[in-house]
């Protein structure tokens, strides 16, 4: 099998048939489809759910236990070389699945993501733009979404997502900063090839005033943090127009008082 697709499911059952119909689309070579219950509670998504078990979908079910879990039991189960985890709410084109997998074979890189087409509940403030893969960029904030396609290595090298996350939401990010940390390469297709749905409720919206997470992130990074700050020798890139954002200004303090300090990583 030469890609799985993990597609978490927590009450989204009005849209998870449409998930697996986007994928479903592309027949050039058999594709594993991994649905997985994480404890849906409203009525019509534990009747979908039922009604794909029925229908021979691959699906596993769990208490509620969050989006990084769900992620984690599905990949841990996938047969697939590549993995592609995709939101219940969200669709992709076939022609992703056509233009990653040859990058990936052909050892161009081991994560591919591309342009997503924003469609539901769309405002400015919601709307991320997607780039060539720049590493001081990720530190700034995430721009690369979960529907990425990439090597099964990534993830047993990252060992998994990381379900300690004080709020769910930004499990995207972290993954990326471990990838690059582990020295994994990404390839930008710079072509709109996934559909993100913009729900007024959902995850990101809710933790969008809330730092605990970026402050996970930095402590958990720090180290690599200092050493790439080092080597690319780019604290003013860094910290260029970064007043309004918790992680950088934190950031900023604690290079700050190393570079004053003479302060020496220990790891």
């Amino acid at each position: 099998m030469i890609l799985s697709v993990i597609i978490p499911c927590y009450n989204h059952g009005q849209y998870v048939q449409e998930a697996i119909d986007s994928v479903l689309t592309y027949q050039d070579q058999p594709v594993e489809i991994i649905i997985i219950d994480d404890g849906s509670t409203d009525e019509f998504t534990i009747s979908k759910i039922e009604e794909l078990k029925q229908e021979g979908f691959k699906v596993i079910q769990h208490p509620n236990a969050g989006l990084a879990f769900s992620r984690n039991v599905g990949i841990s189960a996938a047969q697939g070389k590549y993995i592609l985890p995709l939101d219940a709410d969200n669709k992709i084109k076939a022609d992703y699945i056509r233009k990653a997998l040859p990058v990936l074979e052909n050892n161009e890189a081991d994560i591919v993501y591309s342009r997503p087409i924003f469609f539901g509940d769309v405002t400015p403030d919601r709307i991320f733009s997607s780039r060539e893969f720049d590493a001081v960029s990720l530190l700034y904030g995430n721009y690369i979404d979960a529907c990425a396609i990439y090597r099964k290595d990534v993830w047993h090298k990252n060992i998994g997502y990381d379900e300690q996350m004080p709020y769910q939401g930004l499990e995207d990010w972290d993954f990326w900063l471990n990838s690059y940390f582990n020295d994994f390469s990404f390839r930008f297709i710079e072509q709109e090839l996934y559909y993100y749905r913009i729900l007024k409720n959902s995850m990101i919206t809710k933790i969008v005033n809330d730092n605990s997470s970026e402050d996970y992130i930095f402590l958990k990074y720090k180290n690599q943090i200092i050493r790439m700050l080092q080597k690319l020798k780019s604290y003013e890139l860094f910290f260029e127009n970064d007043q309004k954002n918790y992680l950088r200004t934190s950031l900023k303090y604690f290079i700050r008082f190393f570079k004053k300090n003479g302060f020496r990583n220990n790891s």
